[in-house]
């Protein structure tokens, strides 16, 4: 489901943003993808803003 799949990628950043060995060859770029790709609905905007903060760790830190 959209839903499963974009909990992926919250959990995906979350990891990324503690540097974690399991997303050492995740970057920022697939989060992106898998989260853009399951966005599905989003009454109150908090996917889209979920998005918005991906984009800002990428361009703050680079696409480790």
């Amino acid at each position: 489901s959209t839903d499963q799949r974009f909990s992926v990628a919250v959990a995906a950043f979350g990891q990324k943003l503690r540097d974690e060995d399991a997303t050492a060859k995740f970057g920022y770029d697939k989060i992106m993808e898998i989260a853009t790709a399951a966005r599905g609905a989003d009454p109150f905007g908090y996917r889209s803003e979920f998005l918005s903060l991906v984009r800002l760790a990428s361009a703050l830190g680079g696409n480790r």
